[in-house]
């Protein structure tokens, strides 16, 4: 695996840190990582759909 540094304000440091500790986790690493994987997944998918709406419009309208 690749290191990434980010940095995080001490809020969500605090919120992380909860969620760990809650057992959602087993540490910050993880919980990064899927935090990460649900944002790429969520942008695909936006872009997925603006992609069809746009051949939408095409079919429709020609534009």
């Amino acid at each position: 695996m690749e290191t990434v540094p980010a940095k995080l304000t001490q809020r969500l440091v605090m919120e992380l840190d909860e969620l760990v500790k809650e057992g959602w986790y087993a540490n910050r690493s993880e919980a990064v990582r899927d935090a990460v994987r649900e944002l790429v997944e969520k942008m695909r998918v936006e872009l997925l759909e603006e992609a069809i709406k746009k051949d939408i419009e095409w079919g429709l309208y020609g534009k």
